[in-house]
């Protein structure tokens, strides 16, 4: 019995992250392709390559619930035409526990995926995009800079990553008709000083939400996340109620991650004994993809609705799991 165990999980990995590299194949060529639009003598072929294959790591965790729910569909479809399932069952072991322990494999990629992600992924797809941007001499418009105001000083800028400012232009005001404008490739930012790449220093009190916009909260470090959210937990400034709720959208869904995963797979794995028992692997393929589109689709607009009406947004995200796994607890009982 311990075979057939190590078997199943051993196959929904191994087909969950084949599904996931398929998906980070296509998302690269399309990105290759779209990116080649914009080669140039310093914007070189390579550099193209080195910008798709940075960046693709961390786009694969928008893949990575619908490849594990569709690995371990397709596992379990194959495993239950070789009869395995049926050994099992007769063995004892229920449906639920059956598809619990597939859904093992799929999780075994999930868990290390996620850590990676939030330890080296975010930090490189974000250094990519800063490269790709200086390489290409990109013209920035007002709607790529963020304007920051501190005293007689005016800070616009492209992106932040750690401690570390991009394209910053600082306009300081010494008088009413004398400026003075400070523009470098990057600065470095070091306790509440900008410090630029000719040595030059200024004092600069850039607030937390200048550190993080809502464009790329996505691709903040969990830690960060946590971190900038403790420090909105009291505030009754409404920019900072909708700061905040934005913060535990991208804590809560990166948290919840691998449970929706699990839930989804184990209401999708119920029927593979009993409504898609019978069908082709094309039907398992469609509902698996559907299901999973749906669920996104729902949570989100949960989530929204949350964020809207200034309620706890832990529960937009798991409002659509709870309903699924009434759903499961359903299907269950009528095997």
């Amino acid at each position: 019995m311990k075979i057939f165990n190590i078997y199943l999980i051993k196959r929904s990995f191994l087909f969950s992250l084949f599904i996931l590299t398929v998906f980070g194949v296509l998302d690269s060529t399309f990105t290759l392709i779209s990116e080649l639009e914009n080669i140039s003598q310093k914007y070189t072929f390579l550099n193209i390559l080195n910008y798709v294959f940075s960046s693709i790591p961390h786009r694969l965790i928008d893949f990575i619930e619908g490849a594990c729910l569709l690995g371990v569909m397709i596992s379990l479809g194959i495993s239950h035409q070789e009869g395995n399932l049926n050994v099992l069952r007769s063995a004892g072991l229920s449906p639920f526990k059956i598809v619990s322990i597939s859904s093992v494999g799929a999780l075994l990629l999930v868990l290390p995926l996620l850590a990676l992600d939030d330890v080296a992924f975010k930090k490189i797809y974000l250094n990519a995009q800063v490269d790709k941007n200086m390489l290409l001499g990109k013209e920035l418009n007002q709607n790529d800079l963020k304007w920051v105001k501190s005293e007689n000083l005016v800070l616009s800028y492209e992106t932040i990553i750690d401690d570390k400012i991009f394209n910053p232009k600082l306009i300081k005001i010494k008088q009413k008709d004398k400026i003075e404008v400070s523009t470098a490739e990057s600065a470095e930012i070091k306790e509440n000083q900008l410090i630029f790449e000719n040595g030059k220093t200024e004092y600069f009190n850039l607030p937390i939400q200048s550190r993080i916009t809502f464009d790329n909260m996505n691709h903040q470090g969990m830690e960060e996340i946590f971190s900038y959210r403790k420090l909105f937990i009291n505030s009754t400034i409404k920019e900072d109620i909708l700061f905040k709720s934005h913060l535990d959208k991208v804590y809560f869904k990166t948290i919840f991650l691998p449970f929706s995963i699990f839930i989804l797979i184990t209401f999708f794995g119920s029927l593979v004994f009993t409504s898609l028992r019978d069908s082709n692997l094309g039907v398992r393929i469609t509902v698996a993809v559907f299901g999973a589109f749906i669920y996104r689709l729902a949570q989100d607009l949960s989530i929204g609705i949350f964020i809207s009406y200034n309620m706890p947004i832990m529960l937009g995200v798991i409002i659509p799991s709870l309903f699924v796994v009434m759903l499961s607890f359903h299907a269950y009982k009528k095997i």
